[in-house]
């Protein structure tokens, strides 16, 4: 059996730079070298993942790789390994639960999800104790990338003489590797299952602005490491224009489940943005109910009243009880994450009243709704500008302007959010 590797201190663990290692020599026991370090392989099994395999340059500049039990000792500037190893030509084949550093980590983006934010792997930091090398942390810090380029030592002198406080010399910006997520690989099903449980824990908004940071590639590979439902949500942050893109990028069937969750108009503004085809496409796949309400939507100019609306509401009629109203909205509180007032129509559709939620838990269960409802202080029709939906909700004070038909029918709200969203955009 191989020894165990050593550190330069005993035994007791402790952390080395990928940089530091990449290039130095592989000492056999006579010392000649048998090559240089160019690249390790890990097992990504593991929250962990231990080294498995070292990729090095040999003579005539040919590859070759070893296995990790084949390493008796570890120092920062080198590695010596046992005698009699004779490595393996080429670069090691990466099966499943396989990463290569240098090549799928070094220099990539990651979605950091405790941070909620995209960075780049400058440096990588490995645990050595109990006779492995262990992949600890990312370094995404400048002082990684000064590390890689081999300036650390004159940079830390500089700094130190002119600002020997500097928050660049006490501490580097290391990430846990369990709390990082590789986009440009497919990590092995243990890795994926802990960074898809990480990634449905981000906030959709903050999911939002690393999809805007990433390429078409990132944006398909991080959605597919979405459930439908989180994946949704997050689309419904984007800009229009992000969605389309990424809706082109996946299975139109994954794309019509993930439109089908979307709030209708949200759906209906990333179609807009299709072709003709695809538009058609993604329509045909999806279930028919969302379909016709999402063609519907489509019917209208984006930025109208009608292409600004949801047709998502609560609408019932005078004669229910406030104890109809509840019983409603706890079995549509999926489809309805929020809700701001009921709205109240007659048998032919037409608006007649509203009552809020503060109306609804102020009244006895068993009043009528008729009872205690209010007038709309105000209704848009489906043609009106994207200035006549503000001008209403900013005067009366709303959180949602009903629109409506030219006879005064019921068709959809337009929430607040979405009139900020296309304010904002439109600035």
């Amino acid at each position: 059996m191989p020894s165990t590797p050593m550190a330069p201190h005993g035994n007791d663990p402790w952390f080395v730079h990928f940089s530091n290692l990449l290039g130095s020599a592989v000492l056999q026991p006579d010392g000649k070298s048998a090559g240089k370090l160019v690249d390790m392989v890990v097992h990504t099994g593991e929250p962990y993942p231990p080294v498995e395999r070292l990729v090095l340059r040999a003579e005539g500049r040919r590859r070759v790789h070893l296995p990790w039990s084949d390493v008796v000792e570890v120092r920062p500037d080198a590695l010596r390994v046992r005698e009699g190893v004779v490595p393996s030509p080429g670069d090691p084949p990466l099966g499943p639960d396989r990463l290569s550093l240098r090549k799928e980590i070094l220099d990539r983006q990651i979605v950091d999800v405790e941070g909620a934010k995209l960075v780049r792997v400058n440096d990588l930091q490995f645990l050595v104790a109990k006779g492995g090398l262990r992949l600890a942390h990312v370094d995404v810090g400048f002082r990684g990338l000064v590390r890689r380029m081999g300036w650390e030592r004159a940079v830390d002198r500089a700094v130190t003489s002119v600002r020997p406080s500097s928050q660049y010399l006490r501490s580097d910006s290391l990430l846990s590797w369990k709390l990082v997520q590789p986009l440009d690989t497919a990590p092995g099903k243990v890795r994926l299952e802990v960074a898809q449980r990480a990634l449905g824990g981000m906030h959709p908004a903050d999911l939002a602005e690393i999809m805007e940071d990433l390429d078409r590639d990132q944006r398909a590979v991080l959605l597919e490491r979405l459930d439908v439902e989180t994946a949704a949500d997050t689309l419904e942050e984007t800009s229009p224009e992000v969605t389309a893109q990424i809706l082109e990028e996946v299975a139109p069937e994954r794309a019509a489940d993930i439109l089908e969750e979307m709030a209708p108009d949200q759906a209906a503004d990333a179609l807009g943005e299709l072709s003709g085809e695809t538009r058609r496409e993604l329509l045909a796949a999806m279930e028919h109910p969302e379909a016709h309400e999402v063609q519907r939507l489509l019917h209208h100019d984006p930025r109208s009243a009608g292409g600004l609306m949801t047709p998502d509401r609560v609408q019932l009629q005078p004669r229910q009880t406030v104890a109809d109203a509840l019983a409603e909205l706890r079995r549509r509180a999926e489809d309805l994450p929020l809700v701001y007032e009921i709205f109240l129509t007659d048998r032919s559709g037409v608006l007649v009243g509203l009552c809020t939620l503060r109306d609804l838990l102020l009244a006895p269960v068993t009043a009528r709704l008729g009872t205690i409802a209010r007038e709309p202080p105000v209704t848009v029709e489906v043609d009106a500008t994207l200035r006549d939906v503000a001008d209403a909700a900013a005067k009366y004070n709303l959180v949602s302007v009903p629109v409506v038909d030219s006879q005064g029918a019921l068709v959809g709200m337009v929430t607040i959010d979405d009139i900020l969203s296309e304010v904002l955009d439109g600035r």
